[in-house]
């Protein structure tokens, strides 16, 4: 290989080698982890830390709707399942519901009229448990759930 080649391929070669190692785990997970979609129904007006506790006894397992997973919470924003929580990335979708009838939350993300924020699956210490939480509410009620006092506006 001639010194222009080798000039190339170390401008080229070295970044692209580099944002491959960084970003492709990532990348991959993405594209190939997925798993089957969740609707999670919310009671009407419901705002604040929803939580819905996986391997329970006694609790019955999650039920299907139209190929989806169902996660209807109480009206303290709870659910116990017996089922197990899956892991990977699905096409969630976000209701609050009242009776037969659902409006949509958004889970648009930051400045884009959001309702639905950081949801995590995390393990209850004591049991070992999984459980996964995620706040309902508007984004200025979600940044003072997670840093109280803040005087900082949400958009700009």
């Amino acid at each position: 290989m001639n010194k222009t080649g080798l000039v190339i391929l170390a401008i080229f070669g070295l970044p692209a080698l580099i944002a491959a190692a960084v970003f492709g785990p990532a990348a991959f997970d993405l594209a190939f982890h997925h798993r089957p979609p969740e609707r999670f129904l919310v009671p009407a007006g419901y705002k604040g830390w929803a939580r819905i506790y996986f391997r329970q006894k006694n609790a019955p397992p999650l039920p299907t709707e139209n190929g989806r997973l169902l996660l209807k919470l109480d009206p303290q924003g709870m659910l116990r399942t017996s089922s197990d929580p899956l892991t990977g990335h699905g096409n969630d979708d976000f209701f609050y519901y009242s009776g037969d009838r659902r409006t949509r939350l958004s889970n648009a993300g930051v400045c884009k009229g959001g309702m639905v924020w950081q949801i995590q699956t995390l393990v209850e210490e004591p049991t070992s448990a999984p459980f996964v939480r995620f706040f309902v509410g508007t984004e200025d009620e979600y940044r003072q759930a997670v840093d109280p006092g803040s005087k900082q506006p949400a958009c700009e």
